[in-house]
């Protein structure tokens, strides 16, 4: 019994120092992305057509993201999380940073899941309602086409989408803590096909991206030595 509960402290502390070591790395990390210009470019990316305005926001991310050449995956998976049932498709993605678009094939309500990110979202097409847990009143928040919204990390809010609702989100934050609620989703679902899906998803465009940003790292150093040579 002592050595179970030697354990479990031991286990509780590991956790504890991990999250503040995490938190402080986020802090000070630099972004590819700069959250003006998402915000910039995702409301000049808003339509009346969700084709439309998905392919211009595919654009303006090449163009706001540092010179840098980003992996994404243009495939659209379902998302199950806190009765939301949506399909995801993410347009860049690493441990720490990610941009996804969030697309509602018919009207849905549910909670949000727990995100260890705080996001900025922008509605593309169609409308989105959200309700919030923070106050003792009922809060209900509108945001349409051109709009945007913030959840911060950890926060708890029910969302509606209309249908046909198209939404942009970019993340800053502990990327794979929220992947636990859309698993859980799936799982609860019965989708497990969904599930891995989107693991594979979001796996092959993070691994790429940071296979791109070691690349990058590495000719830059390099040419700063040949530099230095000369």
């Amino acid at each position: 019994m002592a050595l179970l509960f030697t354990r479990l402290i031991r286990n509780v502390i590991l956790v504890i120092v991990f999250f503040n070591v995490v938190s402080y790395y986020l802090r000070w990390k630099s972004y590819n992305i700069a959250a003006r210009d998402f915000k910039t470019a995702s409301v000049n990316s808003a339509s009346n057509n969700a084709l439309s305005a998905v392919s211009k926001f595919q654009s303006e991310l090449k163009r706001i993201t540092k010179g840098q050449s980003v992996s994404s995956d243009s495939t659209w998976v379902p998302l199950s999380v806190g009765g939301l049932h949506l399909r995801l498709q993410i347009a860049y993605a690493t441990l720490f940073e990610a941009v996804t678009l969030l697309a509602a094939p018919s009207p849905t309500v549910g909670r949000s899941g727990l995100h260890w990110a705080n996001s900025t979202c922008t509605v593309l097409v169609g409308e989105v309602v959200r309700h919030s847990d923070a106050y003792s009143g009922l809060v209900k928040e509108t945001f349409t086409s051109a709009q945007n919204f913030r959840h911060g990390q950890f926060e708890s809010y029910v969302y509606e989408f209309k249908e046909g609702t198209h939404v942009v989100c970019y993340w800053r934050g502990f990327i794979p803590a929220s992947g636990l609620s859309a698993l859980v989703g799936a799982v609860a679902s019965g989708d497990l096909l969904g599930a891995a899906r989107l693991v594979f998803s979001y796996s092959k465009v993070t691994f790429e991206n940071t296979a791109v940003f070691f690349v990058d790292t590495f000719n830059h150093l390099k040419n700063k030595a040949m530099k230095m040579e000369l």
